[in-house]
């Protein structure tokens, strides 16, 4: 198979084996595509998988492609910068709450202790059920609001505010529990 031939099977007949081949043709490249603009080998990986999923949905609504890769490599490339994006405003984010607009002045034992207090973090989180982490990684790390965290996970509003408080107690009563083993212990 070549790649013209794959790419009638995907447009034509949505065949994934015609996608297959594009995939393995192209996925090496893609994935240094991926890390050189993300910069991060986990990152690239997922935005790679990403990637080659809204192609695939996609092919079908073409009526011609002549060639994969360039096509494919913008909608890489725009997954990639919407995810540095995405990167860059939680992390001004995260240091406008740090920091309330002071100047950067964190010595190496504050960036430690924050390390360590973050690895504690999420140390607990994926200690939690599953629902629980979900409802509290929607909340507090990507900033969903009631209605949206209804809508993502299929509940009632009322509902959402329930879990929220029984996930909030969970994950306080984990992190004092992980808080006084790691007291005991010095």
């Amino acid at each position: 198979m070549n790649e013209a031939q794959a790419l009638r099977l995907c447009i034509e007949h949505r065949d994934p084996a015609g996608f297959e081949f594009l995939v393995r043709k192209y996925e090496r490249e893609a994935y240094l595509h991926a890390t050189a603009l993300l910069g991060n080998r986990h990152d690239a990986a997922d935005a790679c998988q990403e990637s080659f999923a809204k192609a695939f949905a996609s092919l079908s609504r073409l009526s011609e492609i002549n060639a994969f890769y360039p096509w494919f490599y913008r909608i890489l490339r725009n997954h990639c910068l919407n995810a540095l994006s995405r990167r860059k405003t939680a992390s001004d984010y995260s240091d406008a709450i740090r920091h309330d607009g002071e100047p950067s002045r964190v010595s190496a034992e504050t960036d430690a202790i924050s390390s360590e207090e973050a690895a504690r973090v999420w140390s607990t989180l994926g200690s939690l059920k599953p629902e629980f982490r979900e409802i509290l990684a929607l909340k507090f790390i990507r900033g969903y609001d009631y209605r949206m965290l209804a809508e993502l996970i299929g509940i009632p509003r009322g509902t959402v505010m329930s879990r929220l408080y029984h996930a909030r107690k969970a994950f306080q009563q984990a992190y004092e529990s992980a808080d006084a083993s790691l007291e005991s212990t010095r």
